[in-house]
């Protein structure tokens, strides 16, 4: 029989032995991304953008009512401006992230977001570029990411499945030209210098074959401007534009889409 002195000495040594193995498995844990990094709320915008009905509802509808307003088959040279950002690409992942991690954005996570190719079409535009597509017209993707991006832009617009080619479709990026040309004639914000280079047949396409002559060498008529900011309308600012008199075009060559995450604003 074990004396009371051993059975004390042997519960001790048990107990010291657990919590080793306890404290073994715990370092041994596989980390996770957010590891040591504490959990923010989602502000209410971004809750909206990719949790809401209301969302994809809205951008949906003002997809199917830019495809009442397109013309049965496109003329020669005519053309869709869109967007990409919150138009085309859903970038709503890229903002939960950050705001999850309690951070905001930064040029250097918003570029390495655009690097990993992983944002997904906003509801509603899938169908609107086929409708595009199938009646012979073309878009022209003016968006203001790093021209230096572009070929990751275009790789994440294939890969969904997007019905784009290099002669129906251009892809350009803003230069430091485009934020240098604003105050000149014509140039109210930083994407119409882009849009006049489109209409005189000189709109730089990152996206351009080179294999064939570019199908945009020519001049090109805007007949449709699709975004999610006031500033995706040539030739207005957030502070400029005057709502009574853009709203008889809205509707017909103009379309907005929701985005409460970010803008001029």
């Amino acid at each position: 029989m074990l004396s009371l002195n051993k059975l004390s000495f042997i519960s001790k040594a048990v107990c010291i032995g657990a919590a080793v193995s306890a404290l073994a498995a715990c370092s041994s844990a596989p980390s996770t991304p957010l590891a040591g990094v504490k959990s923010h709320t989602l502000s209410n915008a971004v809750i909206y953008q990719t949790s809401s009905k209301e969302y994809p509802v809205l951008s949906s509808f003002v997809y199917g009512q830019a495809i009442s307003a397109l013309p049965t088959r496109f003329s020669n040279g005519d053309v869709v401006v869109m967007d990409v950002d919150e138009t085309v690409l859903d970038n709503s992942t890229y903002q939960k992230e950050r705001e999850t991690a309690g951070l905001g954005y930064s040029s250097q996570s918003w570029a390495e977001w655009v690097k990993r190719e992983e944002a997904t079409l906003v509801p509603g535009v899938a169908a609107f570029i086929d409708e595009v597509v199938a009646r012979n017209g073309k878009v022209a993707l003016i968006t203001n990411r790093n021209k230096a991006l572009d070929s990751h832009t275009w790789n994440n617009l294939l890969a969904q499945g997007l019905p784009l080619t290099t002669s129906n479709t251009c892809v350009v990026g803003r230069t430091a030209e485009d934020k240098e040309a604003v105050g000149q004639e014509g140039m109210v914000n930083d994407k119409d210098l882009r849009r006049m280079q489109l209409t005189q047949g000189k709109i730089a396409c990152s996206n351009k074959s080179k294999d064939a002559t570019s199908t945009w060498d020519a001049p090109h008529t805007i007949i449709m401007q699709i975004g999610d900011n006031i500033e995706d309308v040539g030739g207005v600012t957030q502070e400029s534009a005057n709502v009574e008199l853009l709203m008889p075009r809205v509707g017909t060559e103009i379309f907005i889409l929701p985005n409460p995450m970010y803008g001029s604003w």
